[in-house]
Order: structure tokens, then sequence, then C-alpha cells
């Protein structure tokens, strides 16, 4: 472990566009703290998620593996009864956790927002806002929106203690209910019904702003590693779906004097890499089965060359066959993206803002040239088509929970 090991910042933007910021080019929206995050960060421009819904991705993010290994491959049951979600939460909870390895090696760590497993120490947070019920309790979803004291004061406390500490800051921003300042919403009066959720946007940089003038002002910064990225696309544009707009995501890694900040508009990054990057930071391994890499690793992020994807219902039908609720599967790599969706799609009812699947059941984008994903190039392609299925096809194991795919 490092003499003096770092503090851990993650910052998880919930229902974003990937490039519904100044720095990701867009007109309208201002991110000027975001912004500056990224020119002071490894700023992966082709980051990923695994999959297109807050649950899943988020679980994700604090195991460090794939929907079908964690279990999670949807929000909520798609039966309904208090006790529905009770095998989904036992399983999680013998699963590799970021916070609980970080706690053997000394780590204070605070979790704030969402979570779905009902009550964060489950995942090892030392500290918490309660539990969480569903997605998040009063408390905990108001974060950002009502403050970020609850912030400053366990970081008060890690302090007091000298201990080294995690900030899991997953605010209920820019998800709706899109309720801004006036002062916010008067400034995108121009910008007709998207308004509301462009002024959340920028609502939800001030706030990361504030967390990071804290960490300034208690002399922090240069030993503290700050994480941004998005647990999924902005409903409108395709939330829950797995085109560019529901999972693709910025990564940003800042870590002063031992991260050079630069942009990588090339290379993939995922939501599965960050548990490994933050435990290869702090002189930790990963466990076992987790299939991400170290993003601190050029070789390996130099040498990945393709990123998998899974697309389910928005509602878990079996935690024991993520195959039940499966809608598609995608295949991504510096070029190239292929999804092939289910010829039987699930039989169980959708969110009306959940998109439905298309005609073509399989999907193949040239991502450098189209990355709005206009033009389905798979009948023009079929060698690319089946060199990528077969690699799909390789990778997708979710009988197989234990292994890494």
């Amino acid at each position: 472990m490092p003499a003096n090991p770092p503090n851990i910042v993650v910052i998880i933007s919930d229902d974003q566009g990937y490039d519904d910021y100044g720095f990701m080019g867009h007109e309208q929206i201002k991110t000027p703290r975001i912004d500056k995050l990224a020119s002071e960060s490894l700023w992966f421009k082709r980051g990923y998620v695994t999959t297109a819904l807050c649950c899943p991705s988020l679980t994700t993010m604090v195991t460090g593996l794939y929907p079908h290994q964690h279990g999670y491959t949807g929000n909520d049951p798609v039966y309904k009864s208090p006790t529905a979600r009770v095998p989904w939460v036992d399983h999680f909870s013998q699963l590799p956790q970021l916070p609980a390895m970080l706690q053997e090696r000394g780590y204070l760590s605070l979790h704030t927002g969402k979570y779905w497993q009902g009550d964060p120490a489950i995942s090892g947070f030392t500290d918490t806002m309660g539990e969480t019920h569903r997605h998040g309790s009063a408390a905990s979803l108001g974060i950002g929106r009502d403050g970020m004291q609850p912030i400053y004061d366990f970081i008060a406390k890690a302090q007091t203690e000298s201990k080294p500490f995690l900030v899991w800051y997953a605010p209920f921003m820019p998800h709706t209910p899109h309720t801004p300042p006036e002062r916010l919403l008067n400034k995108y009066a121009g910008s007709g019904h998207h308004a509301s959720y462009f002024a959340m946007c920028e609502w939800l940089d001030e706030t990361c702003g504030q967390l990071l003038d804290h960490l300034d002002e208690q002399g922090l910064t240069d030993n503290t590693i700050i994480v941004y990225i998005c647990d999924n696309g902005w409903p409108i544009q395709s939330k829950a779906s797995p085109s560019e707009q529901g999972i693709r995501t910025p990564i940003l890694i800042k870590w002063p004097g031992q991260i050079r900040p630069h942009m990588d508009d090339i290379n993939l990054a995922s939501n599965l890499d960050l548990a490994p990057t933050i435990l290869a930071a702090c002189g930790l391994e990963p466990a076992p089965e987790m299939p991400g890499i170290n993003l601190l690793d050029n070789a390996a992020v130099y040498n990945r060359t393709t990123l998998f994807a899974e697309n389910y219902m928005h509602d878990m039908v079996d935690l024991d066959s993520p195959v039940a609720s499966l809608r598609a599967r995608s295949c991504i790599n510096k070029k190239w993206k292929l999804t092939i969706w289910q010829d039987q799609q699930p039989d169980f009812p959708m969110p009306a803002w959940q998109w439905s699947a298309p005609k073509d059941t399989v999907e193949l984008f040239n991502l450098k040239d189209d990355p709005k994903e206009k033009k389905n190039l798979a009948k023009e392609n079929p060698e690319i088509v089946a060199t990528m299925l077969k690699q799909l096809n390789h990778w997708w194991n979710p009988n197989s929970r234990s292994e890494n795919p």
C-alpha cells in the first residue's frame, strides 16, 4: 500500500447524455467546473457502461462485474412483492465490493445518493446517509440538491481520524424530477422543453464545483483521485437503449502529479474499470472475477480492442437466468459497433420510454464515421458482422458468473 494512500472521490452523474457537457461539445449546456476537471484529467472520450439502466450500471461500478455476473439485470424485480428483491440483495452481498476492499486497508468511505440494495453498509461503506430502500431515501437523494454538508462532515471526520477516504457522490442529478433553481431555468428559457434538463446539468456541475472547491480549501486536492462518470444516458435520448446515447459516457480521472492530463478519443474505457483502477491506485489487487482493466496502465488500455455491453428490460425476471430478460448484446471496437437483438424479445411490460427492438435484429455501425448510428451497415459488411459476432458469442457466458468472461 502507498505510504501516503490517496483519497478517492467518485462522482456519478445520473441520466445524462454523453455529449451534454461543454467539454464534449454541447452548444448550450454550460458545465464549466466539469470542463475544468476534464482539462486536468485523463479523459476517455469513448467511455461506456455495461448496460443503460441505473441499478445494474451502478452495481457494476461498485463490484467491477458485468450485470450477468452480479445478477442485477434491471432496476426492479418484475414480480412485485415486499420480499421480491431479497434474492438479488442476498447474492449481491456475497460479491466483491470496492468499499469493503478499501476498508480492509484502513479507508473510511461515505455513500451518498443512489443505492439499490437497501443499505450501503452491505457494500462496506463505513458511513452512509441511512438505508436507501429501492433506489434512495429522501435524505440520500437530497445530496447535491439540498447541499453538500454530509460530505463535508465526513471529510472532516476522516481528517480528524487521519484516515484515507472514499467519497461516493451519486446524486439524483440531472435525473427527474427536473427542479433546477429558477436562476438556472431562466438561463435556458429559450431551449423549449429541454430547458429544465439543461438547467439540471448545470446545477449538477455547480455541485461538483462545490465538492472540488472544498477539497482545495482543506488542502486535500494533491493527494486525491477524482473519478467522473455517468450511469447511463438521458431517457429522451435512449436511456435503456444499447445506442451510444444510452451507454456511452465520458470517463475522467484526475490525480495531480501522477496522471498526465490528456484526452483519449481512441481507446475504450468502461464502468467495469472503475474498481480495478481505484484498487490499483491504492496498492490493492482486484478480485479474480473482475474482468475490467486498470485505466492507469497504458499498455492495458492500448491492448484492449473490444468492449461488450448487455441490454435488458427495465425489470428483472430471474436472478439465475439473465437471458430471461435479455433484449440485446453489443460488441464495440475502436471503429465498429455490433448489436444483436434477441429474435424473441422478453414478453413482459416495459416502461413507455424504453426503446422497442428495431426491425433489424443485427445492427452494425461505423462509429468513426457515424457516431449517431444513423446507417446500419450490417448487410454490406457480412465478414465484419461474422467476426464480431464470434467475439460476442465467445464472451457471452451468463451461466458462469464466477468466471471472468
